[in-house]
């Protein structure tokens, strides 16, 4: 199974002050790796740690212990990217990004504190993602 990550439970990995932080350092034990980021997810976690005062040396860490690996070409994706968020008005680029990798890595589940949206989010656009997330069950 390949392991997608979002961004919430980087930050909450990397931000000891992250209501998620316990759940993402638990569930990063568990984890196979590496697991797969895109730009956008990478972007967005340097943004939320930098908000919080916080350097952004150990989320390249990941990637240089190859923990993380980056692995998507939103240039060859972004038509289909374009088509999910013009779908689903509350998908972001990150968001979009994470789905379309979904759909490229059949046998994926996502790592995301975001149930709500990812609960509704379909890949192929029929296909529940399978998704772990804090909280209820799965």
């Amino acid at each position: 199974m390949i392991t997608i990550c979002d961004t919430g439970p980087l930050v909450a990995y990397l931000n000891r002050n992250d209501p998620y932080h316990a759940w993402a350092v638990g569930l990063m034990k568990q984890v196979r790796v590496p697991m797969l980021v895109c730009e956008p997810v990478l972007t967005e976690a340097v943004y939320f740690l930098r908000e919080d005062g916080l350097t952004v040396d150990p989320l390249f860490q990941l990637l240089e212990r190859k923990a993380v690996r980056l692995e998507f070409d939103l240039s060859a994706h972004w038509p289909r990217i374009r088509t999910l968020m013009s779908r689903y008005r509350q998908m972001d680029l990150a968001d979009a990004s994470v789905v379309v990798m979904t759909e490229l890595h059949a046998r994926s589940q996502v790592l995301t504190i975001d149930r709500t949206d990812f609960s509704v989010y379909r890949r192929n656009d029929r296909q529940v993602i399978d998704f772990v997330a804090p909280g209820k069950g799965r």
